[in-house]
């Protein structure tokens, strides 16, 4: 069956990159320290959401990357109103965990929406630098993937920084935040690279010909 393949590797990687968005919004209610700066352990799994993004774009294209990206945006959306909803239907006497199941799910409706405009805006931009420079540099994938993580990540943090903590935050703890995440987020892709590159390879061997069709 034509593009079977196809049909089989998608799927995967829509449910892989959903799963990850999830679980890093979660995870991001908690913050840590890390060396000089304050991260969430959303890093746990944010690698993941990194490596399918850009092994969609490198093997699938910018239109099949920003679709599921569109896909993730979507996903956010409605499970932010699902926590909402979970949050105000009232618990049974017995249950006495309201108040921590609120602080873990619940937030403001300006850092909702700082979070879903950066996550939007900087995976479009990523996506976009790196199916453009393919035509530049195609046989540089190492400079694409890390020249489009720079640029990226730079406005994911500066648009998400500065949407929730204007006026909140000095503006040194805003930019600490802007370079921060986005010094680690560009030597987290430098790290993963290898494995990047691999699944990319992988991906492109276990599709062969159907690669033509999409």
């Amino acid at each position: 069956m034509k593009k079977q393949r196809l049909l089989t590797l998608l799927p995967l990687l829509y449910a892989a990159y959903a799963s990850s968005l999830l679980a890093m919004n979660l995870l991001a209610t908690k913050q840590f320290d890390l060396w000089q700066f304050t991260v969430t352990t959303g890093i746990l799994v944010s690698p993941i959401a990194f490596i399918i993004q850009d092994l969609a774009t490198e093997v699938f294209g910018f239109r099949i990357a920003k679709r599921m990206i569109l896909t993730g945006f979507v996903i956010l959306i409605v499970a932010s109103l699902v926590y909402q909803l979970a949050i105000l239907i009232p618990p049974s006497n017995f249950w006495s965990n309201q108040a921590a199941f609120a602080s873990i799910l619940s937030t403001t409706l300006r850092i909702s929406l700082a979070s879903l405009t950066a996550y939007l805006v900087g995976s479009l931009v990523n996506a976009k630098i790196m199916d453009q420079l393919k035509r530049g540099y195609p046989d540089s994938l190492f400079f694409r993937a890390i020249t489009s993580t720079i640029f990226g990540q730079l406005l994911d943090n500066l648009l998400f920084a500065f949407l929730a903590f204007w006026g909140v935050l000095p503006l040194s703890a805003l930019i600490s935040m802007v370079i921060g995440g986005t010094l680690f987020e560009t030597i987290y892709e430098i790290v993963l690279y290898p494995l990047t590159r691999l699944l990319i390879r992988l991906s492109q061997n276990y599709l062969g010909d159907e690669i033509d069709a999409i």
